[in-house]
């Protein structure tokens, strides 16, 4: 069984090679089916292809195109009589299930069905075997194995390798078919060539004259002046007496023109009329009969000869004075019969060929083109600037709305400015601004123009639930603006605008969303009469003043809640400084006063001690509440800068000649939070006045560290110093405290009697972010 299969390997590979070697394709088939044979010694190797007479997936016939038989056997197709083998030898289901979806049949002759055995049994055979040929996955026919002199049977894996060789085979076959085809079809376009280059070799002069004319259409930058050259051109060159070319004048409903116009002309001197008596003489397309027309013009491709075969109504115009015969071929412009090429021989009756009427029409839809292609430049030029024009009108607009906000922010004078701008760009009278309240689901007009004039009291209903008007539902589903008729959108009208617009003889309004963030704010509304369109560019300017009205309002918003913000931050701000100075004053002085009430009868020494510490709390309180005061009149950001805020302090601290107050900085200063600041400024002051009041200090040293990840603020003095642990009067030492625990910093005191003070204060990641 090894070396069957062997045997059969090797005369596949053998005959693969054979394929791919053999310059002959033929020979290389008929070479390999006989390794093959031989190889395994059968007696028929044959290759059938599918034939196809109907649009069914399976094949009606499979015609022999390749046969190998072993020595002194007759091929089958000769014993047959034919190279064609019926399907319903075989029956469509049995072709379908082995090969068309299966991997063939095959076994002894009594494994066949009949007709089929009947078939093979008249040819001696004993076993046979077919295996489906695939081309790209496609069944393309056959590769069939006969035995005659024995029952041989093979394996499933020899008929798997069959399939192989099968496939190979039918794709060589295709191969050589396609490579057939190329080389036919070139050669055919080679013949095609010569032909065709005989054909120009007789249209020389022609060609040349279209060569000219085609370039002067190119380089003139005129196209008059050079469609009258390149038709002064043609009519040389080919020797004939007129040439014009005719436009169509149509109708939008009709696919024929209703009349023709001349629009150029040239001819020799001796033939010369002008294009006014020539469009004045041109005969009107109901003169021709439609299906003359519709014929050689619409669908063909022109018509001439001499003049007795034109129709009488042709023959009998003024424009075929002294013509003898006639031309003219359509032009057309991207596929549509756009007008005519005419010409005319005067002095003698000249047949032109179907060849020259070629090259016409080409240089006829040339000059069509050429014709249509400078008037969209000047439609696309007009519409260009007309573009321009109407980018300046709206960033005229733009400039002014924003000078406007500039010069006067209030929201109100603004919009009614904006809404003036669209009545002016729009040439209408009637706008308005509608404001959408999230809250309470409702519409109502924040500003809008009546006969030109701002309003705040429009003559209509200014608030509507947004659930009552079905406009707004469209609105919120539209990038764009919308448009709405009065006329047949009347539902889709603020309650008491429609009435309003109608009167006021309004075609319709443009209605555009306010949004911020996905959010609508609102709508935009301006009505509009004797319009059918707007134009991109207007519906643009439209959305660009419906950003600008929404950049107003968010800005207005924006400024209203900064302005609670910060009335409310400097509100917390003095109620602070109330609390860190005064309050703790006041409370000090009515502690001593009720001491001072309580021994006033009894012990007299001590109430007036009490009285004196009194008055020192109210003298210190008092000290507190200037620096507070002072400390308020500074602006937010000039907290940012502490440096400079302490050096302003100590400039306008007084002190006697006997005290020097010196700041020190060390490193690169940075702003801070004004919070912060203004904290570290306070410590700053309670520690410097302390050692102005209490110490007798010749000096005062400040120094500032700045950190990238710290700063530390301290303040020293040489003054007599005291015992931390003892009980102090007032309460500046407990405020400090209280501010740096407030803004997260260390405070950290030292000082001894006889030996000055430090206050030290360090905060982490200090800088303003």
């Amino acid at each position: 069984m090894l070396q069957k299969r062997d045997r059969l390997l090797e005369a596949t590979a053998k005959a693969a090679n054979v394929l791919l070697t053999l310059n002959n394709f033929d020979e290389a088939v008929n070479m390999a089916l006989q390794v093959l044979g031989e190889g395994i010694d059968c007696d028929f190797v044959i290759v059938l292809e599918n034939v196809f007479e109907s649009s069914t997936f399976l094949p009606s016939f499979c015609d022999f195109i390749y046969e190998w038989t072993s020595p002194g056997i007759l091929p089958i197709s000769v014993t047959f009589g034919s190279k064609r083998l019926p399907s319903e030898l075989l029956g469509l289901e049995f072709l379908e299930q082995y090969f068309l979806e299966g991997s063939g049949f095959g076994g002894l002759l009594e494994e066949w069905s009949d007709p089929m055995r009947s078939v093979l049994a008249s040819v001696n055979i004993q076993s046979a075997y077919a295996v489906p040929i695939r081309v790209k996955g496609q069944w393309w026919g056959a590769l069939c194995l006969d035995y005659c002199r024995a029952p041989i049977q093979i394996s499933a894996a020899e008929i798997s390798v069959l399939m192989t060789i099968a496939d190979c085979i039918g794709s060589a076959i295709q191969r050589d078919r396609l490579q057939q085809e190329r080389q036919q079809a070139a050669q055919q376009r080679t013949a095609d060539l010569e032909a065709y280059n005989q054909v120009l070799q007789g249209r020389d002069r022609l060609l040349e004259a279209a060569a000219k004319a085609t370039n002067v259409l190119l380089t003139v930058e005129s196209l008059d002046e050079a469609l009258n050259s390149a038709l002064k051109i043609i009519g040389e060159g080919m020797g004939c007496d007129r040439f014009h070319i005719i436009e169509n004048i149509s109708e939008p409903s009709s696919t024929l023109p209703i009349r023709f116009s001349y629009i150029y002309e040239w001819s020799r001197p001796e033939f010369t009329r002008s294009l006014a008596q020539l469009d004045s003489a041109a005969i009107q397309a109901d003169q021709l009969e439609a299906a003359f027309i519709e014929q050689y013009f619409l669908n063909g491709n022109g018509f001439g000869g001499l003049l007795e075969v034109w129709p009488e109504s042709l023959r009998n115009s003024p424009t075929a004075d002294q013509v003898q015969s006639a031309y003219a071929v359509p032009i057309r412009v991207n596929g549509q019969w756009w007008g005519v090429l005419a010409f005319h021989y005067c002095r003698e009756a000249i047949q032109v060929s179907p060849a020259v009427v070629s090259v016409l029409m080409t240089l006829a839809d040339c000059i069509g083109s050429a014709i249509q292609r400078d008037r969209t430049q000047k439609l696309i030029l007009q519409a260009e600037q007309n573009r321009v024009l109407e980018l300046a009108k709206a960033n005229d607009a733009m400039r002014r709305n924003i000078n406007w906000l500039a010069r006067d922010p209030n929201m109100n004078t603004f919009l009614g400015h904006l809404l003036q701008e669209l009545a002016m760009q729009f040439d209408t009278q009637n706008a308005q601004i509608v404001l959408y309240n999230p809250h309470e689901q409702t519409l109502q007009t924040l500003v809008s123009l009546i006969n030109n004039e701002i309003a705040l009291s429009p003559p209509y209903t200014t608030e509507t639930p947004a659930q009552m008007w079905l406009g707004w539902e469209i609105l919120l589903r539209s990038s764009k603006p919308i448009p709405f008729s009065t006329d047949t959108e009347p539902h889709l009208f603020l309650p008491g605008c429609l009435e309003f617009y109608r009167q006021q003889n309004k075609q319709g309004i443009v209605c555009t969303l306010l949004k911020q963030d996905e959010q609508p704010l609102g709508f935009i509304e301006f009505s509009y009469h004797n319009r059918e369109t707007f134009s991109e560019s207007e519906l643009e300017l439209v959305q660009s003043l419906a950003q600008q009205a929404t950049l107003a309002i968010q800005l207005t918003r924006l400024a209203e809640e900064a302005q609670q913000l910060a009335l409310l931050q400097e509100r917390t701000r003095m109620a602070r400084e109330i609390h860190d100075t005064l309050a703790q004053a006041f409370g000090g002085i009515l502690m001593q006063l009720q001491a001072a009430t309580h021994f006033a009868t009894t012990q007299s020494e001590k109430a007036q001690n009490h009285l004196l510490t009194a008055q020192a709390l109210a003298r210190e309180g008092l000290a507190e509440a200037r620096r507070s005061v002072w400390t308020l009149y500074l602006e937010t950001a000039e907290y940012e800068d502490l440096a400079k805020a302490i050096a302003k302090f100590i400039e306008q601290t007084p002190s006697d000649q006997s005290t020097s107050i010196d700041l020190a900085i060390d490193g690169t200063p940075y702003r801070l939070h004004p919070d912060l600041g203004l904290n570290l400024l306070r410590i700053a002051q309670e520690s410097i006045t302390n050692a102005l009041r209490h110490a007798n200090a010749q000096t005062i040293q400040v120094n500032l560290r700045y950190h990238l990840q710290t700063l530390q603020l301290s303040i020293h003095d040489d003054g007599c110093g005291f015992e931390p642990q003892s009980p102090t009067r007032g309460f500046g030492l407990l405020g400090m405290q209280q501010r740096a625990a407030r803004i997260g910093a260390t405070w950290h005191l030292v000082s001894q009697a006889g030996h000055g003070t430090t206050v030290t204060v360090s905060i982490a990641d200090p800088m303003l972010p």
